[in-house]
C-alpha cells in the first residue's frame, strides 16, 4: 500500500510544476512575475511532496528507489528538503521576492543535479545491478 502512496506522490509533484507553469502564464503580467510563481509552485511542490514522502512513508520510499533505509542520511536528506519548502512559503508571505525566489529554486536544482550525479557514480560502482 505504501509503494503506491509513493508513485502518487512522485506523480504530485510533477503534477504542482505543471500546476506552476499554467499559473504563471495565467496570472503573470510579466516574466518575472511569471517566474516567482513557477518558482514558488515548483519548490513547493517537488520539495514539500519530497520531505513528506520521506518523513511518513520512508521505507516504501527506499522500497521505490532499490536502495536500503538510509537512516541518519536519508533524514538529513528529508529534513533538508522541508526546510526548503518551508522556506519558500516564509518567503512568500514575508514578500521575500525574485532573487529569494531565484535562490531557493537554484538551491534545490543543484542539489537533485548533484543527488543524480550521485545516483549515477553509484550505478556505475555497483554495475547498475
Amino acid at each position: 500500500m505504501s509503494t503506491k502512496i509513493n508513485r502518487f506522490l512522485e506523480i504530485f509533484r510533477w503534477v504542482g510544476v505543471a500546476i506552476g507553469i499554467f499559473f504563471a502564464f495565467y496570472w503573470g503580467t510579466n516574466p518575472q512575475s511569471q517566474f516567482n510563481i513557477f518558482a514558488i509552485f515548483s519548490v513547493v511542490s517537488v520539495a514539500g511532496f519530497t520531505a513528506i514522502e520521506g518523513l511518513f512513508f520512508s521505507v516504501s520510499a527506499s522500497e521505490v528507489s532499490g536502495y536500503t533505509d538510509g537512516g541518519a542520511y536519508q533524514r538529513q536528506s528529508t529534513l533538508h528538503f522541508l526546510a526548503l519548502a518551508v522556506t519558500m512559503i516564509l518567503s512568500l508571505i514575508f514578500g521575500w521576492g525574485f532573487y529569494a525566489y531565484l535562490s531557493l529554486l537554484m538551491l534545490m536544482l543543484i542539489f537533485l543535479a548533484l543527488s543524480s550525479i550521485n545516483h549515477l557514480y553509484n550505478g556505475f560502482k555497483e554495475r547498475f545491478v
